[in-house]
C-alpha cells in the first residue's frame, strides 16, 4: 500500500477528482481531505459521521446506572441504624446518580473524540501532509505503483503529487 498526495488550489478541481476516484471504485474510507481551512463543497463527497453523540449518552447511561446501582447495594448492605428513616435514601442516590450520568457523558465523548480524532486506534499510517496556505491535499490510499490514479489526479488539476510509502 500506498498514499499519493495531491495538492488542489481549487476548489471544483478537488471535486471533481473526488467524483471521479468514486466513479472509478475508489472507496470512500481511501480518501482523507487536509486542508487548512473547511471546503463545502466537498462535505456531500465525503460525508464523515459523527458516532460522539452516541458513545456519550451511551456512556452517560452506563454510567449513572453502574452508580445507581452501586449506591442501592452500598445502602442495604452497610449496616447502619437509621433511626426510623428509609434504609435507602431516594435525595442521595439521585446526586450521585446525576453527577456519575455527568461524569459518565464527559468520559464517553472524551473517548470518541480519541478515537474519531485518530489519536488512539488509528487506522492510518500515512503521515499528514505539509499543507498549503490556499487550497487542500487529498489523499488516497492505492495500491503500490497505480498509474491510473496518478493520471488521473494530474489530469483534475492536482498542482503536485507526492507518493509516500505506508511504512514512513
Amino acid at each position: 500500500m500506498e498514499y499519493l498526495h495531491a495538492e488542489y488550489q481549487r476548489t471544483e478541481d478537488l471535486a471533481a477528482a473526488i467524483r471521479l476516484l468514486q466513479a472509478d471504485g475508489v472507496s470512500r474510507r481511501a480518501l482523507e481531505l487536509y486542508s487548512r481551512r473547511p471546503v463545502e463543497a466537498v462535505t456531500q463527497l465525503l460525508p464523515r459521521r459523527s458516532r460522539m453523540s452516541l458513545g456519550a449518552v451511551l456512556s452517560a447511561i452506563a454510567v449513572g446506572t453502574g452508580a445507581t446501582v452501586l449506591m442501592y447495594w452500598i445502602q442495604l448492605d452497610y449496616p447502619l441504624v437509621t433511626g426510623g428513616m428509609p434504609i435507602v435514601s431516594g435525595w442521595a442516590t439521585a446526586v450521585v446518580t446525576f453527577e456519575a450520568t455527568m461524569a459518565g457523558a464527559v468520559f464517553g465523548t472524551l473517548l470518541m473524540l480519541l478515537k474519531e480524532s485518530g489519536l488512539v486506534l488509528s487506522r492510518r499510517r500515512a503521515p499528514v501532509p505539509d499543507l498549503p496556505d490556499e487550497g487542500a491535499v487529498l489523499q488516497v490510499e492505492c495500491e503500490t505503483g497505480a498509474p491510473s490514479i496518478r493520471a488521473l489526479l494530474k489530469n483534475t488539476g492536482a498542482s503536485r503529487i507526492e507518493v509516500v510509502d505506508s511504512a514512513a
